[in-house]
């Protein structure tokens, strides 16, 4: 299969493991549907987010009905169902009491899925914004992106593959949003609050990596049309993880092994 679509989840699975790429996204098994509660709670509370930011849930009793009409209830067991409902539902609760909305920053986007194609090639990349925040008076375009679990330290002299995906498909927003700055905000969400931490994306940087991307891409294009093989003798973490999606007798038959919805 020589695939022509990528997203920066892709990359960064195949740069820290070539057989968890080649579980997850080549051989592309959906047979098993597992999710841990943590995964649950964020795709919740990604869906919920996007409803506040567009307007759709304005005080605390729209939130308390939407839980009641689509809580995964039968998603997660007993106890930390418990746990995960108050957790999700003290989380919305404070988003809307204090969003992150700097001033004078308008909503551009609301979960916007973005694709562009990389010049001169058949290939394109594709990445989620959860949400667009334009700045008309700096003429800044801001990238804001919810997680729950602590920022992991980097070195923004070398961007990830996130980032730099990110900035390509910001670039292909420029006709639309002519903005001169472009900025990448991490927003933790937790009962306490929204914690965002901001990085202006550099655009020196951003050409002196791009290169070394394309080749990982060129990569993951000439390693899908080869062999590969998915024995079980990797330790990786991910690759543990993928295996415990895998129904037992199909592990210790075919060792195949499928990946989550």
């Amino acid at each position: 299969m020589d695939r022509t679509l990528f997203t920066p989840a892709m990359i960064e699975t195949f740069r820290a493991c070539k057989r968890a790429y080649h579980l997850a996204f080549v051989q592309d098994l959906q047979t098993v549907e597992s999710m841990a509660a943590s995964q649950i709670c964020k795709r919740f509370l990604l869906k919920a987010l996007a409803e506040i930011n567009r307007g759709r849930l304005t005080n605390i009793w729209q939130i308390q009905k939407f839980l009641g009409q689509h809580w995964p209830a039968d998603k997660i067991a007993g106890e930390e169902c418990v746990k995960a409902f108050l957790f999700v539902y003290k989380t919305l609760a404070r988003c809307l009491a204090s969003p992150y909305r700097p001033n004078g920053a308008h909503v551009a986007g609301v979960s916007l899925k973005v694709r562009a194609r990389i010049p001169h090639q058949r290939i394109y990349l594709e990445d989620t914004f959860d949400l667009l925040l334009w700045h008309p008076n700096m003429r800044c375009l801001e990238f804001v992106d919810y997680h729950l679990s602590p920022l992991k330290a980097f070195n923004q002299a070398w961007p990830t593959a996130s980032i730099l995906v990110k900035q390509f498909l910001g670039d292909r927003l420029r006709t639309r949003w002519p903005f001169e700055q472009l900025k990448l905000t991490f927003c933790r969400i937790s009962p306490q609050g929204v914690n965002p931490i901001t990085m202006t994306l550099d655009e020196t940087l951003y050409r002196a990596h791009w290169s070394q991307l394309l080749k990982t891409i060129a990569e993951m294009q000439g390693s899908e049309t080869s062999s590969f093989q998915t024995g079980l003798s990797c330790l990786c973490r991910r690759c543990e993880h993928l295996r415990g999606l895998q129904p037992s007798s199909e592990v210790h038959g075919s060792g195949s092994i499928s990946r989550s919805a």
